[in-house]
């Protein structure tokens, strides 16, 4: 499969996450090593640093993304200073506005790592923004952690690099297997656009559908134009019961609706990716622009519980204690949107272990800690069990994906959960 550094530098978030009781890990660390949270070699000298690099500001439009992965860093770095900071150090964030552009990427990337008091760099998030600063990474040694970035290809090469999802490659392959498993649709296609990830997705979608037991009708590319009815029209006429739409939330909406139009709700199942995370199709925001033809939309995605309608008490553990203090702390948005994602938090709590098991903060000594980490599912704010290796830098397993339906109770959306790794119970 192709980079996907293409359209838009790349693709975001996958977003999508809870305080992982890093407390209760480094009291499991110092029972092997005698190493306390807040005493290391040495002891203080001064804070260790926690670099951010992202989309902060500008007309971009990503940057309330950036702010998310912002307030989910500061969650966790203060429990980390509420029980003695690291090694002997308090921890502290500071952060760089990439603004979306390569050049202040590369540039504000120089400046973080060449800090030496940074020891983890979160970011950034795009994929092809990601390309300019890893030399850096990779030349200074600094672990770095990403929240989402789609390019499988250049994570295998990237021995700093450790990401809080899934492998882009395995998230086709979720859903059909969820089709194949739970329903008794047969004939897929697939409306999105025509630029690299549609034209990724429709050669997936050739290569692997048959494997599991099911019979792909081909793509209907779009274009910009509002109306889809063509495209929808066209997976009829060719049989299609289940139609994969686009991760771009304005042209799965636009699919949606023209289903709604055509009246083909009962014939044509719709199945997404939320793979731009947060700001995906699994965002509250999104069903409320939407509106009703939402309603029904199946996606696989990372866990998103808290917009979900199981009750909280049945929320993976560190998920919701990371949830419940990121839903008090920052406001959700007037859509509902909870202003915070796991993925970040769980970023700075897989670090805070390596560095304790390395007893060291020294790059190279981390990043190997970190390759060896096994995270249960009850600990992790992903909701998943972490299983790092030297050949898999990737959080979540590429059999851990969550799957909900959006559905309208009155006025007010919410989501169901159909399914999630084996580890946590369905809804």
């Amino acid at each position: 499969m192709r980079a996907r550094v293409g359209t838009a530098f790349g693709r975001r978030r996958t977003a999508g996450l809870a305080v992982a009781c890093v407390w209760i890990v480094a009291c499991a660390c110092s029972g092997v090593s005698g190493l306390r949270p807040g005493g290391g070699p040495g002891g203080a000298r001064g804070p260790v640093k926690v670099a951010l690099v992202d989309v902060l500001g500008g007309p971009s439009g990503y940057a309330s993304l950036g702010q998310d992965v912002q307030n989910s860093l500061q969650i966790e770095i203060d429990q980390l200073n509420a029980h003695g900071g690291l090694l002997g150090s308090p921890v502290q964030l500071v952060t760089f506005d990439d603004q979306y552009s390569p050049a202040t990427t590369a540039a504000v990337t120089r400046q973080a790592v060449a800090d030496p008091a940074v020891r983890l760099l979160v970011g950034p998030s795009f994929a092809g923004l990601y390309l300019g600063a890893k030399p850096l990474v990779d030349q200074h040694g600094v672990p770095n952690c990403l929240t989402s970035m789609d390019a499988d290809d250049v994570m295998a090469n990237a021995p700093f690099s450790f990401r809080e999802q899934e492998p882009a490659r395995a998230r086709i392959p979720a859903l059909l297997g969820y089709i194949q498993k739970s329903t008794q649709l047969k004939k897929i296609g697939l409306i999105s656009e025509e630029d690299s990830v549609g034209q990724d997705a429709d050669q997936e979608l050739t290569d692997l559908a048959g494997r599991y037991g099911l019979q792909y009708i081909g793509a209907a590319f779009t274009t910009t134009a509002p109306d889809q009815k063509a495209q929808v029209q066209q997976m009829l006429q060719r049989g299609a019961d289940a139609v994969l739409v686009s991760e771009n939330p304005a042209t799965a909406g636009r699919t949606l609706q023209a289903i709604a139009q055509l009246k083909a709700g009962a014939r044509l199942h719709p199945f997404g990716l939320n793979a731009l995370g947060p700001a995906g199709l699994g965002s509250y925001s999104f069903a409320q622009q939407v509106g009703d033809p939402a309603g029904g939309l199946v996606f696989a995605s990372s866990i998103l519980d808290y917009l979900s309608d199981l009750p909280d008490a049945r929320w993976p553990l560190a998920y919701h204690d990371f949830a419940r203090t990121a839903l008090s702390r920052f406001p959700p948005t007037a859509g509902g949107d909870m202003r915070a994602v796991a993925a970040g938090a769980q970023c700075v709590s897989d670090w805070a272990r390596a560095v304790l098991a390395a007893n060291s903060l020294d790059g190279t000594l981390v990043a190997r800690a970190w390759e060896r980490l096994d995270v249960p599912a009850t600990e992790s704010m992903l909701g998943v069990h972490e299983r790092f290796s030297p050949a898999d830098h990737d959080a979540v397993p590429p059999d851990s994906m969550f799957f909900y339906q959006w559905v309208k109770n009155g006025d007010r959306w919410g989501l169901k959960r159909l399914a999630g790794p084996a580890a946590v119970p369905p809804g």
